[in-house]
């Protein structure tokens, strides 16, 4: 039976909801100074899909490694598949978990088929042939793992994570270091491979569209802290909603327009300008119109929903200034 947090419902009244993988009052250090985790609860319930995201040095590594067995808690549990990490159990939770690693970790005495036998034999069980034409793998069985491409070894190790038929995936930045076919490779293999049986996953990554796209709920780590736990759904609802806009004249033209118009504009990185907009619908025509009147041609102006990046960045932010105030 797999383990249960306590959550609060929307009336503010304590719940319990089954977990694949928790972490109840955690807390890590390294050395005498270096606090990687402090009292930090979270858990991912049967069959999410989540994301574990966070500035370098939030804890992401650490949460990974410990539900890897790599590391131990100094203080509370991490359970995973209802196994203690530092109980009798905790083997057999292994056993079902399938890990895709940061750095795939190329054996280099050994072929692509070698590496493969050896995680059938580890896991005891695996349809390796099924395995080795999903990902296209056949004409590289003969070649030493290292001797492939970048996005040839993730295939493998991602074949790999896959044999046992896994209740239970950790993707540890599973495209770092792909370049942009390889990653679109990947990402197939990933969205299939998240979506099978009601099967569990939790990705770790740096990439905010790689999240988004493949994700449903958001874990976010600040400086060892759990900074939210929320769904993706709910923190859209949460944030403002925006109108993007575009016009011949240029970023600069826009900007200085919406300024006179009470705006506080952002340039996008495509050249395109945003701003808050409560009621987005009905801002719009006469914004559109003041624009257009004062000789700008505008050629988009769109309600755009906040992206993955767009509420990280602000709540990190947000973060900050309140620490620092």
């Amino acid at each position: 039976m797999l383990p249960s947090a306590v959550r609060t419902d929307p009336t503010g009244m304590a719940t319990t909801a089954p977990t694949a993988l928790s972490f109840q009052t955690v807390s890590r250090h390294f050395g005498k100074s270096t606090l990687a985790l402090e009292n930090v609860s979270w858990s991912v319930a049967p069959g999410s899909r989540a994301c574990l995201l966070g500035p370098n040095g939030a804890g992401k590594s650490t949460c990974i490694r410990l539900l890897q067995g790599a590391l131990r808690p100094h203080a509370g549990s991490v359970t995973l598949l209802g196994a203690d990490v530092n109980g009798p159990d905790y083997a057999n939770a292994r056993r079902r978990t399938g890990i895709v690693p940061q750095g795939p970790g190329m054996y280099t005495d050994l072929t692509c088929g070698e590496y493969l036998e050896l995680a059938r034999r580890l896991y005891g069980r695996g349809d390796l042939n099924r395995l080795v034409e999903l990902f296209d793998l056949g004409e590289h069985l003969n070649k030493p793992l290292a001797a492939l491409s970048g996005g040839y070894q993730r295939r493998a190790v991602l074949a790999a994570a896959l044999l046992s038929e896994p209740e239970l995936l950790l993707l540890d930045e599973p495209t770092v270091g792909l370049d942009p076919i390889a990653q679109h490779d990947v990402h197939v293999f990933l969205r299939d491979a998240m979506h099978r049986d009601g099967r569990t996953t939790l990705l770790c990554t740096h990439n905010l569209a790689e999240a988004e796209a493949l994700c449903e709920d958001v874990i976010i780590l600040r400086k060892g802290h759990v900074l939210v736990q929320s769904s993706l759904q709910q923190l859209r609802a949460e944030a403002r909603p925006q109108l993007r806009l575009a016009a011949r004249q240029g970023a600069d033209a826009v900007s200085a327009a919406l300024v006179r118009h009470g705006f506080a504009p952002r340039v996008e990185d495509n050249g395109r300008v945003a701003v808050l907009a409560d009621t987005p619908e009905a801002t719009a025509p006469d914004l559109l119109r003041g624009l257009l009147a004062e000789g700008l041609d505008v050629y988009v102006c769109e309600p755009v929903e906040a992206s993955l990046e767009d509420l990280f960045l602000d709540l990190i932010k947000d973060s900050t200034d309140g620490s620092d105030a």
